[in-house]
């Protein structure tokens, strides 16, 4: 009966045993670069704050060049150790997208882990040295982008919709052929629904300022995108009859470097023409909009400098590309049919006929950016597109600034001439007609002095006869008025020879 008692200790031993043994998980093992705050039987590995393995071993690989690290894994996480499963280490950390891992700080670094949807397991692991912006669980959708360059944009970047920040970058590469980089976003749920395949991506990244023909225009994100950059998008809404249908994960668009290239609508076919003009080009550049009464028709594509060599003069060339889907008809709800470009020229051809031109007019007094106009024109030359050429001529009419000065130095010309005739005739008038005048009023002035002294002898006279001193009274009155008016036409004439042709000056 002794050996009851060992044999019941040793049951329950193997009992135990077995017992750990089957709660016990697979062994796996993380590589990292590095094993900053990583202790062997300490450091746990969690998985939303639920310990589900140990550290037991720190070794460098042989190559050097990263430490492997022995993980003991809980039974319940056999299910989580899968081909895409991902593991990291939790620090402090400070990076663009802000701060992170503070809690550590007191309870030391652990692994985190980020369980993948694959079905295939897995034993060896490479650990990321940073941490996922995006995990498994985080509802929401990944798209695409395409773009030149990256402009200011870095991991964590925010995504704006209408202002709002919905998503941020999680990944960026070179494209293959290296024409340009590829910028993975994560939209949050529910703004992932506001993703369409008519969506259209810009560059929201610090202050934009432009200063064009269409005047001063300043927009700005928020101050997170002035710091860190970031990406905003729009998403235009359809018709009844074509409702915009929503984009599908990891979807590609394109990055367009700011709202202005975003919101420019794509062009399936454009034509070059070519303008020639005889004045200055000052103020107009590259990208400048071609109007038509308003709406943007085209855009300027290049300036040249043309030598002519008979007449010894330079011209200036601008070439033009023309959109002209957009002057085919159109409704509200349905497109016109695409004009072919037969048709297109046949059009074309009319519209020059009756006066169709294209004119340099100055979009911004403040900056001088200038524009190409398109308009009719009443009083326009005779003219015709020569269609033989490589890139077809469009007549043009000569801007309104160069006609304003042509008629403002018409105008001074014609006052020039005007007051050289005056000088002639005021020469003339003093020479011919001063004299005569000179003479006459000192005559007159005699015969007044004259007048006076009688006019005072017939009023002491009428004294003592007083009816006929009444009328003569009112007689010598007019006489008075009269001689007052001859004497004040004597003195201006004596002022102003030339009043006789001119009239009085003021009046």
């Amino acid at each position: 009966m002794i050996w009851i008692v060992p044999a019941l200790a040793i049951l329950v031993g193997i009992g135990l045993a077995v017992q750990a043994i089957r709660a016990r998980g697979p062994e796996i093992s993380l590589q990292f670069v590095a094993a900053e705050g990583l202790e062997a039987n300490k450091t746990r590995v969690k998985f939303k704050d639920v310990e589900i393995g140990t550290v037991k071993s720190i070794a460098l690989n042989p190559d050097r060049k990263s430490v492997r690290v022995s993980v003991q894994m809980d039974k319940q996480a056999e299910g989580l150790l899968v081909e895409d499963t991902r593991f990291w280490v939790v620090r402090p950390r400070v990076a663009a997208g802000g701060v992170s891992g503070l809690a550590t700080l007191l309870s030391g670094a652990y692994i985190a882990l980020d369980p993948g949807k694959s079905e295939t397991s897995r034993q060896e692991f490479v650990g990321l040295e940073e941490p996922p912006l995006v995990t498994s669980n985080t509802p929401g959708r990944q798209f695409v982008l395409r773009a030149d360059d990256l402009g200011s944009l870095d991991i964590g970047a925010p995504v704006y919709f209408r202002r709002i920040q919905v998503g941020r970058v999680v990944g960026y590469g070179m494209q293959k052929d290296g024409s340009g980089v590829s910028v993975r976003i994560f939209v949050d749920a529910p703004y992932d629904a506001f993703v369409t395949q008519a969506s259209r991506f810009w560059h929201a990244s610090g202050i934009d300022v432009s200063l064009n023909a269409d005047g001063v225009k300043l927009d700005m994100q928020s101050l997170v995108s002035l710091a860190l950059g970031g990406i905003a998008f729009s998403s235009p809404n359809g018709s009844d009859e074509e409702p915009v249908q929503k984009a599908e994960a990891d979807s590609s668009f394109v990055l367009h470097s700011d709202q202005a290239a975003a919101n420019r609508i794509p062009e399936t076919r454009v034509e070059k023409y070519v303008l020639t003009f005889r004045e200055s080009l000052r103020g107009l550049a590259v990208g400048a909009p071609v109007d038509f009464r308003g709406l943007v028709a085209g855009e300027v594509s290049r300036i040249d400098l043309n030598f002519e060599k008979e007449k010894t003069d330079f011209t200036m060339l601008v070439e033009i590309s023309l959109y002209p889907d957009r002057f085919a008809k159109r409704t509200r709800n349905q497109s016109g049919d695409e004009v072919s470009a037969k048709a297109s020229r046949d059009i074309l051809e009319k519209m020059v006929g009756k006066g169709f031109r294209a004119q340099l007019r100055t979009g911004n007094v403040l900056s001088g950016q200038r524009y190409i106009a398109l308009d009719f024109f009443a009083n326009a030359k005779a003219g015709k597109i020569d269609w033989s050429r490589r890139r077809p001529e469009l007549p043009v009419q000569p801007g309104t600034l160069d006609s304003l000065q042509d008629q403002l130095l018409a105008i001074v010309e014609s006052l020039r001439h005007t007051m050289q005739h005056v000088d002639q005739l005021v020469v003339r008038l003093d020479k011919e007609v001063a004299p005569e005048l000179t003479a006459t009023l000192k005559d007159a002035r005699k015969t007044l002095d004259s007048a006076e002294r009688m006019l005072s002898s017939a009023d002491k006279a009428l004294v003592s006869d007083a009816p006929l001193q009444l009328e003569m009274r009112d007689t010598l009155r007019e006489v008075g008025k009269a001689a007052t008016a001859v004497r004040n036409l004597a003195d201006l004439l004596e002022r102003q020879p030339e009043a006789l042709l001119s009239g009085k000056k003021g009046e």
